[in-house]
């Protein structure tokens, strides 16, 4: 099993920060500078004593350690393990989604649809693993102190069938219900009309204590994060312009409240046209019965 990119990065990325050369490095933790040197530039997995020592040696915690063991049991992608790590100590959260609905405010049914992906070999008890780990993340909007959560949605998020029109219908009441009960959320629509202001790719900004502010790209291979000043300040620059560009959040509510009526509408119009079917096969599936026991009782 390959280290996660993300992982080594991350172990490169704070000895330079700490200013701590290689050879020193692995003279704190009792590994050579070979073994570091491959842990870093991706070639292995490490080993749990050397995320401690890593720990240890940086005054980081249970970051690495943490880190690994979630990259081993499988709980999210190796690339999205950072970013778990940044949520969960992050005191502001703004996202910018294009096609699905950001993880933090999806229903069960929509995350295990999502995360499905149209694949149906995905083990049934990795999808499970998967849905309670995003669900999970709620818990950071529970928290005495949460963070600031900024949401723009593109209007395909809203419009996107994930599954069927009542999954989207209660996906968008589940929207509605959260706007109301945190007053730390905040959620914008960025409509049609207004796509011009938009770009393709869906992005994440975190502010942590701990550090400067971070943005998270998510792309075909996975997710990355950046935290050069110019990018940030880019992507600070091109979020604050599509939250100009979106509705406000009074008229957010109300538009998501009526797509939320064109599901349910449409979720009512299936159902009605599924019944005459179902009966239809009833009938048929009678028949074939009478049948068999005519075609019986004659040959007797």
């Amino acid at each position: 099993m390959s280290i996660p990119p993300s992982l080594g990065e991350d172990v490169r990325r704070v000895r330079r920060a700490r200013r701590i050369s290689q050879t020193a490095f692995a003279s704190a933790t009792g590994y050579t500078q070979s073994y570091v040197s491959r842990v870093e530039s991706g070639e292995f997995m490490p080993s749990l004593k050397f995320a401690e020592a890593c720990d240890r040696t940086f005054g980081t915690g249970d970051l690495f350690v943490g880190q690994l063991r979630r990259v081993i049991e499988g709980e999210y992608p190796a690339w999205f393990a950072p970013y778990i790590d940044a949520e969960r100590e992050a005191t502001a959260i703004r996202d910018f989604s294009t096609i699905f609905i950001m993880g933090l405010l999806q229903t069960e049914a929509y995350a295990r649809l999502a995360l499905s992906g149209g694949r149906p070999n995905v083990p049934v008890r990795d999808i499970d693993a998967k849905a309670s780990s995003r669900l999970r993340r709620r818990e950071v909007l529970e928290k005495p102190n949460p963070p600031r959560v900024w949401v723009v949605l593109h209007e395909s998020c809203l419009r996107a069938r994930i599954g069927s029109a009542q999954v989207m219908s209660h996906q968008m009441e589940y929207l509605l219900d959260q706007t109301r009960r945190h007053q730390s959320l905040t959620v914008q629509v960025l409509p049609y009309s207004a796509t011009e202001a938009a770009i393709g790719t869906p992005f994440i900004l975190l502010d942590v204590p701990s550090g400067p502010t971070s943005v998270f790209v998510e792309g075909p291979g996975g997710g990355r994060r950046h935290d050069g000043p110019e990018t940030v300040a880019d992507a600070v620059e091109l979020y604050d312009h599509l939250r100009a560009s979106s509705l406000s959040p009074r008229e957010s509510a109300a538009f998501i409240s009526d797509i939320r009526d064109e599901h349910e509408r449409n979720a009512v119009d299936q159902e009605q046209l599924q019944r005459p079917a179902r009966r239809q096969l009833r009938r048929v599936g009678a028949g074939s019965r009478v049948r068999r026991r005519r075609g019986s009782g004659a040959g007797q």
